[in-house]
């Protein structure tokens, strides 16, 4: 490693643990899970009564969308929300598919499985 100046601060490294937490998700020796307390809170996220609140559950959704089948389709009601140039405090109203995608995603994330490393 010093061939290629990399140095190694061991007060932040972790030798010989079962699991650990890395950018927000628990890394096993099984794979990847997302942190349960950030599921927790998209889980407790209310329904968007703004762009800007919209576009912030899209953002903590999205930063999880490799646990969600077929996140695309999923969320393209909510996506379709945010279509053209809207200010992000103009109101939005979330009924009919867009609330059946917005309950989706939270439930999807919440019944997330492990995720296994490539190999």
């Amino acid at each position: 490693m010093r061939e290629y100046g990399m140095l190694i601060n061991t007060s932040k490294c972790v030798f010989g643990a079962d699991n650990v937490t890395f950018l927000g998700y628990n890394i096993s020796a099984k794979g990847a899970k997302p942190l349960e307390q950030k599921v927790e809170s998209i889980k407790n996220f209310p329904i968007p009564k703004t762009v800007k609140e919209l576009r912030r559950f899209l953002g903590m959704i999205n930063f999880y969308r490799r646990f969600i089948p077929d996140a695309a389709r999923i969320q393209a009601p909510l996506n379709a929300l945010l279509t053209g140039s809207i200010k992000n405090s103009h109101p939005i109203n979330i009924i009919g598919e867009a609330l059946k995608a917005f309950n989706t995603c939270k439930d999807s994330l919440c019944h997330a499985s492990l995720l296994a490393p490539r190999l």
